[in-house]
């Protein structure tokens, strides 16, 4: 790593809302196709660290950041960085990475649980999901029609960077719902008045969280077995993030007692 710490002179800082830099870094924040964004120095450091080669780096005007002498460095102005961080406090890093791609079909092949967004509409659930998901070792997740992407940055930020760790695909539900079947896949869905996790777990199996209001859609709901957490009775649901991380918890504290016996 190479101490990113210089004095920049004046005619050298990113001015202009016109420069070819600036205007990918807006695009992959808007769009996160090919490319996504990632802000703050840890999380940058993070991907860095785990293997992922930042396509650039952009640093607040007077910010100083460690930063791999391969990758190509912007110093913005203020007011341009402002128009790319997405936090009230940003620490002065966002960088440029290729989008990540995983291959449903090879998920699926996994052993564990694969967590399933159906439909999971708020970027911060899901990024919460996706950091539940790797905080209790589950073998990845795939996104759904209608699921918030997990690349975008409110779900990276709510992921914690999760989402760059954990091996994420998308597809769509009829597509899914095909190679489950190909694949002789059991299906767990997380519904109110679902039964209890069985035991012992299905070596692989799809762990199915639905839409924050209407649940895991009917497609998967027909054929899937519903699973629930167990309550008092006072309230009749959870949250999906507290439901995802009780189950998650629960599916690894079975593995664990199953390995153990």
């Amino acid at each position: 790593m190479l101490w990113y710490k210089r004095s920049v002179p004046a005619e050298l800082v990113v001015t202009s809302r016109t420069n070819a830099w600036f205007k990918r870094f807006r695009a992959a924040i808007e769009l996160h196709r090919e490319e996504i964004v990632v802000e703050g120095p840890k999380h940058v450091a993070d991907c860095i660290a785990s293997g992922w080669a930042p396509l650039a780096i952009a640093v607040r005007e007077g910010t100083s950041f460690d930063s791999p002498a391969a990758a190509r460095a912007i110093v913005l102005s203020d007011p341009l960085f402002r128009a790319l961080s997405d936090t009230v406090r940003s620490q002065g890093v966002v960088a440029l990475f290729p989008r990540p791609a995983a291959s449903p079909s090879e998920l699926l092949r996994r052993t564990g649980a694969i967590v399933v967004l159906d439909g999971i509409q708020d970027p911060g659930n899901t990024g919460t999901i996706v950091r539940l998901a790797a905080a209790f070792g589950a073998a990845g997740a795939i996104a759904l029609d209608g699921t918030a992407d997990p690349f975008s940055p409110k779900a990276i930020r709510a992921s914690a960077g999760a989402a760059l760790t954990v091996s994420i695909a998308q597809c769509s539900r009829a597509e899914f719902l095909a190679l489950a079947a190909s694949s002789n896949l059991p299906m767990l869905a997380a519904a109110a008045g679902g039964g209890t996790l069985p035991y012992p777990l299905p070596p692989r199996f799809a762990l199915v969280l639905g839409n924050e209001g209407q649940g895991v859609s009917p497609e998967i709901a027909s054929i899937a077995t519903p699973v629930a957490v167990e309550m008092s009775g006072l309230m009749e649901s959870l949250n999906v993030g507290a439901a995802a991380a009780i189950l998650l918890w629960q599916i690894q504290s079975m593995t664990k007692m199953t390995e153990r016996s």
